[in-house]
């Protein structure tokens, strides 16, 4: 059955929204960034929009060759996931900064011997993107009992969504699957592609119906 999302993600929601590993997601958060007091690992992992925006700069950075240690992660997951009127008192208005980092105007730049800038921008549109597809699947998908026995599909087709979900774990690539559903929009396409990397729920699977590729 597919429900909204709750305001916060677990770690193995997270990660298959960023395509990365949940576990080690997880431990970064938790031996880096976390607060000594909230160090029990007994505490299921909830992140929210700018946590995964972190973990998203920290994937990008590290692209480009730069590695940050554990005291310039912790200042960049600060920098990132305050808000602008607690950190600190004395900057400038609508900007963050702690240490050598500094948010402001869609940027994120650091100072000291090795300066530079990175546009925050794009990367946090691409984000907000596909957690607002994970948020929000109603406007993507419905169930209705008189379509495909009441099987989530596609809005506005009788495509079930377990299917295309299972042709991408199966190896299909997104272009055979643009030409075999052409009624299927991008967004349909992004929303499977983040499912197929989710973990399967517990219990025996419904059986799902199939649909032929041509």
């Amino acid at each position: 059955m597919v429900s909204a999302m709750p305001p916060a993600l677990t770690a193995a929601t997270g990660a298959a929204l960023l395509g990365a590993d949940a576990r080690l997601l997880s431990q970064e958060y938790r031996r880096v960034l976390a607060p000594p007091e909230s160090h029990s690992s007994a505490a299921p992992l909830r992140l929210g929009f700018r946590e995964l925006l972190y973990f998203q700069v920290v994937s990008a950075l590290s692209a480009e060759g730069l590695q940050l240690s554990p005291v310039q992660k912790r200042q960049v997951f600060r920098v990132l996931t305050e808000k602008t009127q607690r950190l600190p008192v004395d900057s400038p208005p609508g900007q963050v900064a702690l240490g050598e980092w500094s948010r402001g105007r869609g940027e994120l730049r650091k100072t000291g011997a090795v300066s530079f800038s990175f546009d925050l921008s794009s990367v946090s549109r691409e984000l907000r993107y596909r957690y607002r597809l994970l948020r929000r699947p109603h406007a993507l998908v419905e169930s209705n009992p008189a379509i495909c026995s009441g099987q989530p599909v596609f809005r506005g087709t009788r495509i079930p969504v377990a299917v295309v979900v299972e042709q991408l774990r199966s190896g299909v690539s997104r272009t055979d699957l643009e030409a075999d559903f052409p009624q299927l929009s991008r967004q349909a396409l992004d929303y499977a592609q983040i499912q197929v990397r989710l973990p399967k729920p517990p219990g025996r699977p419904r059986q799902p119906l199939t649909l032929q590729r041509g």
